[in-house]
């Protein structure tokens, strides 16, 4: 049996449910914030991409049951939760593409308020290979803030990297913080690659009426070929959710490849 050659992943952050109100998005319409119709919309907007590998942030389980009963003849299903929160990480397999050898939970020391930050391990072979893919959402704060705690989880993760064996790796997942940060360079200097640094328009939030990148799809640099997908063109004025994009984020693709 041949071996797959090429695969195609997917992080999203779905905006939970719990974090919409009208007073937020003060230009999306109530159809649009309503939350049977915007988990259908969730629903359609993953399915359409017919990716191989999934990575959702701020998944809860009224989007993660209908995600599992969808794709479980095809796909290794797996949530977590961030603790006292209805919401989490979520992470779908397709099992034609991957074999999968376990999974842990990696719950951030660095947090504070009650955020409870965790990062979703979930140890892949692909092509027979071994693939780490660690699905996180940092803690946003202020780029100059001392002690910053995105930059502190992120270290927390490439210190369990350094712990596991030796293995490509996918870091998936809203880092809440630019390209030019402390916490995506710290990923790149030890060893990352951004598999979208060519991709225009590459903005996936506009957060604030501020068009920015803060979803990232990283990888061990030197073992992959990356083909970023097209990303709709924001402006600081487009609402989001929408009757189109019913996330404050937008999904990011990549088509990746072994070297």
């Amino acid at each position: 049996m041949n071996q797959p050659t090429r695969f195609t992943a997917l992080t999203y952050n779905v905006l939970a449910q719990e974090y919409v109100f009208p007073a937020r998005y003060p230009n999306c319409t109530p159809e649009s914030l309503e939350p049977e119709g915007r988990r259908a919309r969730l629903l359609s907007r993953i399915l359409a991409f017919d990716a191989d590998l999934i990575c959702l942030q701020e998944c809860e389980e009224a989007l993660f049951q209908p995600l599992e009963r969808s794709l479980k003849d095809q796909f290794v299903s797996l949530l977590a939760l961030k603790l006292g929160k209805p919401e989490g990480s979520a992470l779908f397999a397709r099992r034609s593409v991957f074999s999968i050898d376990g999974h842990e939970t990696l719950r951030y020391r660095a947090t504070s308020g009650g955020h409870a930050p965790l990062a979703q391990l979930v140890f892949l072979r692909f092509g027979g290979a071994p693939l780490t893919v660690a699905n996180t959402h940092l803690t946003f704060q202020p780029e100059a803030t001392p002690n910053h705690l995105g930059l502190a989880q992120l270290r927390e993760l490439l210190a369990r990297r350094d712990e596991l064996p030796a293995a490509s790796w996918l870091l998936a997942g809203d880092f809440n913080a630019l390209s030019t940060s402390a916490v995506v360079q710290s990923a790149l200097a030890a060893g990352f690659e951004e598999t979208c640094r060519t991709q225009r328009p590459w903005d996936t939030t506009n957060i604030n009426g501020r068009c920015r990148k803060i979803d990232y799809l990283l990888a061990t640099a030197g073992h992959f070929e990356s083909e970023p997908l097209p990303l709709p063109k924001l402006t600081k004025d487009t609402p989001m959710p929408s009757l189109s994009e019913p996330s404050d984020h937008l999904p990011l693709a990549v088509r990746f490849g072994r070297r």
